[in-house]
């Protein structure tokens, strides 16, 4: 029986593969593999308590929630970069990885502000960073874009710095900024004049909500900040009102399910996940990993979840590729060409075969 299902699973992930995706909620930190992370440790000389071994930083990689998660990101994993060439490295995990899982378009999120204060200077990465995503497009016909994080757990003041030095250092990589830390210690209302700054400016706003406070945090990021996208967005499962809003809006939630299980806040289980509330009420959902290495989960197998777990059947997460490509920042006549090509490949994949 166990062999059947294997089986089952290597047909379904195999069709999965074969198709262009798009990813829209993606954090640059957490592409990067175990490997680089203890390479930069010892190469950079730093020490970290209860991290002696490769193994040892392998069990970091186990949160009770949020609060830890970002505990971990901030302290441990960002720690780790000490000069903007370590970046480098970022980039080329972030190549190995959408490769894998055939991903030809990703906006991906950098939270810059721990860097800053480690001494990195802003123009210098983004300039690391842009370079970087010009190379994999070329090489690998992959394109990256940037939504740069100003961050909650630092501060308005912080996020003020942040978009100066967005404006300051623009280059064709980055589109947006967006709210992420700690939910719980930065309402989004207080970053309304950073966001109606970034809007006026003509960069794309997005900001994680509901992904460990109730769906009033929503409502803020939609109406306070006016966010084009809500990162998680979970707690909506509570507020028939707000899902309703969502269906009459098109605003796509960037759902990331086996990050909301880790955190553990709304979601315990996947069986248990809101995705199949959404999809079912008309809610524009699409598919993300948010942070693939700490979370120990690929775009293809988000996928195939979604299937195993939650009952999709393909024609359901087609659907959700479709909503994925759409709801990113490519202009509409690029959105048409690169479903197209993702169509097409759905079409010669054979996936009704048995």
């Amino acid at each position: 029986m166990q062999q059947v299902k294997d089986k089952e699973r290597t047909r379904i992930e195999k069709l999965i593969r074969s198709i262009p995706k798009t990813e829209i909620h993606l954090h640059l930190e957490g592409l990067v593999s175990v490997d680089t992370l203890w390479y930069l440790i010892n190469h950079n000389k730093l020490e970290f308590d209860g991290i002696n071994t490769r193994q040892d930083l392998e069990r970091q990689f186990n949160f009770n929630n949020l609060d830890e998660f970002i505990w971990f990101f901030i302290n441990v994993l960002q720690n780790t970069f000490k000069t903007s060439e370590d970046l480098k490295c970022l980039i080329s995990d972030a190549k190995s990885y959408l490769s894998r899982n055939n991903i030809a378009y990703a906006e991906i999120f950098f939270a810059p502000s721990k860097f800053l204060q480690n001494g990195l200077d802003f123009g210098e990465m983004m300039e690391i960073l842009h370079e970087g995503a010009q190379k994999i497009k070329l090489e690998d016909n992959i394109e990256i874009k940037f939504i740069i994080d100003v961050s909650r757990t630092y501060g308005v003041e912080n996020a003020e710095q942040n978009l100066a030095l967005i404006l300051e250092n623009l280059n064709d990589s980055i589109i947006g900024i967006g709210l992420g830390g700690s939910e719980s210690q930065g309402p989004a209302e207080q970053f309304a004049t950073v966001f109606e700054k970034a809007r006026k400016k003509g960069l794309k706003v997005v900001a994680h909500a509901g992904e460990d406070v109730d769906a009033s945090s929503i409502w803020n990021s939609l109406k306070r900040l006016k966010a084009q996208r809500i990162g998680h967005g979970i707690s909506a499962k509570d507020d028939p009102k707000l899902i309703e809003y969502l269906r009459k809006t098109r605003i796509p939630l960037e759902i990331c399910p086996t990050s909301n299980v880790f955190t553990r806040k709304y979601v315990q289980r996947l069986q248990d996940h809101p995705i199949r509330l959404f999809f079912e009420s008309g809610v524009n959902v699409t598919l993300n990993t948010d942070d693939p290495t700490l979370f120990n989960i690929e775009l293809v197998e988000e996928y195939y979840n979604l299937y195993h777990y939650l009952d999709f059947t393909l024609e359901e997460l087609f659907q959700i590729m479709k909503n994925t490509l759409f709801a990113t920042f490519l202009p509409d006549e690029k959105k048409e060409s690169l479903w197209e090509k993702t169509a097409t490949a759905i079409k010669r994949s054979g996936y009704l075969a048995p």
